[in-house]
This record gives structure tokens, C-alpha cells and sequence, in this order.
């Protein structure tokens, strides 16, 4: 590679006589295509590559999923850049005692590590390998955990800790957040504690409880994520203090409603919302199998809701949709709900009834609306047509196509019936979207997908079709 004067007849310089600390500049200013075809060039810039530098800054993502392609890639990744990356994500299948192995060696390199700024813990599942009661892999995990004490003492610059709801990391949940609170309390920015408790044998696990005074030395924190059985009066109280930064994004995983557990009093939810004016609330509800009314001792009127997000819960119902409506019509960005398929859908609202369908009426309140997920709930196809209209920004608007219903009124042989308020018989068709339904959508200026999945022990297989 060379370059020759305006003539093309002298030789002037060669692209390989630029010095490394030019190329290494240019290189960091490459997307990581052109970087990957940039490094096969030649030998000077395939070393170039390899430069500590060119790592430093990007997200180095490894995966270990028990594969032959994905263990390769993983090995190569963390032999050549995981010392230099100051960003580092790792997802992994905790169920594997070959996996947790390959964790302990990732551990050991990244203690010597003083410049990593994020650490984040990705399981593809909540099981957890210790349900094996197998004494090697309990002191395997234990050995993880004191490693992973060394990465949090050694890493000067931590700014991002998330341990991805491992089911493991209860058990050592407090030791390392003591670390933590000793050692990364003025750079720590961002930490996710939260767990899912989806079996008896997780709700079997002695409690921790992690008190206020654990986070108030945290001053620099804006990020949070934990269980609401560590939502406290005390907790929110000590995130609106002068002198530390403000909290902006507090994420609560609810998995159980325990009776001990005291209701966040509205006042101090009020006083919180004056304080911090951009915190937003993001509530997860997982395999939470309640009733409204214990529903309410967690999402409190003045709590600034911005997203609800419910998985497997099986209970969504008017008046839960009701209450978004009234006492979060500001805030609220954002509603996911995610269930099982059954046969015949699960309903939230008799289409026989003469009061409006709540979704119609929630998007029509919620004037902050941007998203909203309906997966496992049949719905009329007018009221998407309804929701369409009311709310224009929306930018996504997911629902399972086997649940979209239409109802016609006769009698026809072979179909589900159902009986309205007259006592009139009425037909349902699943799955049926007409071409001019189809054709409202497409002029609008936010994206609908009409979601088919399959659920097979609540891994979901999720195709989408526009």
C-alpha cells in the first residue's frame, strides 16, 4: 500500500511508514467491521489490532453458553483483550459446572485488571446450579465470589456492577456489597441487585436483608435495581440527600408480596417526586400470582411509575388497568404484559360489556405512552384500531396475532361462541387482521408487530411479522 505523487510516477510514501500512535488514532475512529477488514491488510496493522488501546473503550461481550463456536470465540476474546477492557459483559449459563469453571478463570485475569469501569453479569436462566445440592459447585461459586471480591477491590475505576439476577449471588449478596460500600462508594454509578424467585427452593433461601444504611454511602449513584423487599421508607429517604448526586432510574423486581413487608407511605413517595424530579420508577413483576389489592401495596399513587412490566402473572384485570389510568397518567411510558398462550386466550375485559375496553381508555390517559407489549390477552381488533388513533407517538405496539379477535353476530356452526348482554349468540375469530386495519397501521407513525410465540417452559420463541 502505497502513495505516489500527482504524476503516479514516484514512489512518495508507503502507508506502513505512518507511525503506530497515527494508526492506532485513526483505527479507534472505525466501526468494528471496517476494523475487522482493516486488520487483515497486512502484518503491522493486524498488530495495530491488538492494541491495548483499541480495546480500552468498547464493550467486550462473552459468551458462555456450553457451545463449541461460542467457547472458542470466548476463549480467543479473553486470551487477547479481556486484561485491557474496561467494559465487560459476560453471558453465561449458570447451570454448568464447565461454565462456572470458565467464570473463575475470567475472575483470575480480571483481578489484575485496574482500569475496569463496568462489570455486568448476564445468566440466560434464573435456575440455579446449587439446587444440585453438589458440594464441588458450592465451593466453586464460593471461590467465584472471592475472586470476584479481589475484581471490585482492584478495580479503582468501577462505575457499573450488575449481577443479571444470578440466583447464586444471594448467598453472597451482603459480603460483596460491604466490599463495595468500603472501597467503590464514590465512583459506583450504576448497580442491579435484583433477583428472580421463581421456585420454592429460591424462596427457600435465608433472607438478607440490606438496610438503608448500606446505600447512603453510595453518593455517586444514579442507577439502582433491587428486590421490594428492600423498597424501604428509609431507603428513598436517603437518595434525596444534598450532597449526593441524584437518583435518577430505580428498578424494583417484585416476585413475592410478603405480609411483613410495610407499604411505602404516599407522603413520602410525594416528597421523593419533589426532590427528584427526574427519578424514574420501573417496576418488574415476575411470576406474581396476586390480587389487585396486593398489587397496590407496591405501585402507591405517587410513585413516579414510568414503566410496569408484568411476566407470567396471570392476573391482569380492569382494575388494575383502571388504576394505571387514573393515578399514572403522567409518568407512565411504558406497559409490558407477558403470559402464557392459552386456549382460548386469557381476557382482561368482556367484549359484551357496555363500559370502554380499559387499554382503549389507558391509552387515551397515559399521555406519555411510548411502548406497549399485550402478549397472551385477547384483544378486539378495533380497540387496536382505537389505541392507533389516541395514541399517534407511540413508537411500539407489540400483540400476539392468535390473539387479535373479531366478533360477528349469528349463528355458525363450529366456532366459539359467546353469549352478549342481549342474550344474542356472537362469533369469535382468532388471528384474523383485515387488509384495512393493516392499512391504518402502516400510515401511522410508530411500529406495531403482530407477535406468534410458543411457550415451552417459559422459554419463548418470539417471531414477529409487521
Amino acid at each position: 500500500m502505497v502513495l505516489y505523487d500527482t504524476n503516479h510516477s514516484n514512489i512518495v510514501h508507503q502507508w506502513n511508514d505512518l507511525p503506530n500512535v497515527v494508526l492506532i488514532e485513526i483505527f479507534t475512529l472505525l466501526s468494528k467491521n471496517d476494523l475487522l477488514n482493516a486488520s487483515s491488510t497486512c502484518t503491522n496493522w493486524r498488530q495495530i489490532f491488538y492494541h491495548p488501546k483499541m480495546w480500552s473503550k468498547k464493550r467486550l461481550r462473552l459468551k458462555l453458553i456450553d457451545r463449541a463456536y461460542d467457547l472458542s470465540a470466548y476463549r480467543y476474546k479473553m486470551q487477547n483483550f479481556l486484561l485491557y477492557s474496561q467494559l465487560v459483559e459476560l453471558r453465561f449459563d449458570p447451570t454448568q459446572i464447565l461454565i462456572l469453571k470458565e467464570i473463575f478463570q475470567v475472575f483470575e485475569i480480571l483481578a489484575y485488571s485496574r482500569q475496569l469501569k463496568s462489570l455486568i453479569l448476564r445468566p440466560i436462566t434464573s435456575s440455579s446450579c446449587l439446587n444440585e445440592k453438589e458440594q464441588p459447585t458450592r465451593q466453586l461459586c464460593d471461590k467465584i465470589f472471592h475472586l470476584l471480591k479481589d475484581v471490585i477491590e482492584c478495580s479503582h475505576k468501577l462505575e457499573e456492577l450488575s449481577f443479571g439476577c444470578w440466583s447464586e449471588a444471594l448467598y453472597s449478596i451482603d459480603g460483596l456489597i460491604t466490599i463495595l460500600n468500603q472501597n467503590r462508594h464514590q465512583t459506583l454509578k450504576s448497580l442491579h441487585l435484583a433477583s428472580i424467585k421463581n421456585n420454592s427452593e429460591t424462596h427457600s433461601i435465608s433472607d438478607i436483608y440490606l438496610t438503608s444504611e448500606v446505600f447512603s454511602p453510595f453518593r455517586a449513584l444514579h442507577t439502582l435495581s433491587i428486590d421490594s423487599t428492600y423498597l424501604t421508607e428509609n431507603l428513598l429517604q436517603c437518595f434525596y440527600q444534598p450532597e449526593r448526586v441524584p437518583l435518577n432510574k430505580l428498578i424494583v423486581h417484585v416476585s413475592e408480596f410478603r405480609s411483613d413487608i410495610v407499604p411505602i407511605n404516599d407522603s413520602v413517595w410525594q416528597t421523593v417526586s419533589t426532590n427528584l424530579p427526574n427519578l424514574r420508577v420501573i417496576v418488574h413483576m415476575i411470576n406474581a400470582y396476586e390480587t389487585f389489592r396486593k398489587y397496590s401495596r407496591i405501585l402507591r399513587p405517587e410513585m413516579p411509575l414510568s414503566h410496569l412490566r408484568m411476566y407470567f402473572c396471570s392476573s391482569l384485570n380492569v382494575d388494575m388497568l383502571c388504576y394505571l389510568s387514573i393515578h399514572y397518567r403522567n409518568t407512565l411510558e411504558c406497559l409490558d404484559v407477558m403470559d402464557s398462550i392459552t386456549e382460548p386466550a386469557l381476557r382482561y375485559h368482556n367484549p359484551f360489556r357496555s363500559e370502554p375496553d380499559p387499554l382503549v381508555l389507558l391509552a387515551w390517559q397515559c399521555k406519555q405512552m411510548t411502548e406497549l407489549s399485550i402478549l397472551g390477552y385477547e384483544i378486539l381488533e378495533v380497540n387496536l384500531l382505537a389505541i392507533a388513533k389516541l395514541r399517534p407517538q407511540l413508537r411500539t405496539l407489540n400483540v400476539c396475532v392468535d390473539c387479535v379477535m373479531t366478533l360477528q353476530f349469528g349463528h355458525l356452526e363450529n366456532r366459539h361462541f359467546f353469549e352478549d348482554d342481549d342474550g344474542e349468540d356472537a362469533f369469535v375469530d382468532y388471528g384474523h387482521i383485515d387488509n384495512y386495519i393493516q392499512r391504518i397501521y402502516a400510515k401511522t407513525r410508530y411500529i406495531i408487530n403482530f407477535v406468534r410465540y410458543y411457550l415451552k417452559t417459559k422459554k419463548c420463541i418470539v417471531y414477529f411479522t409487521l
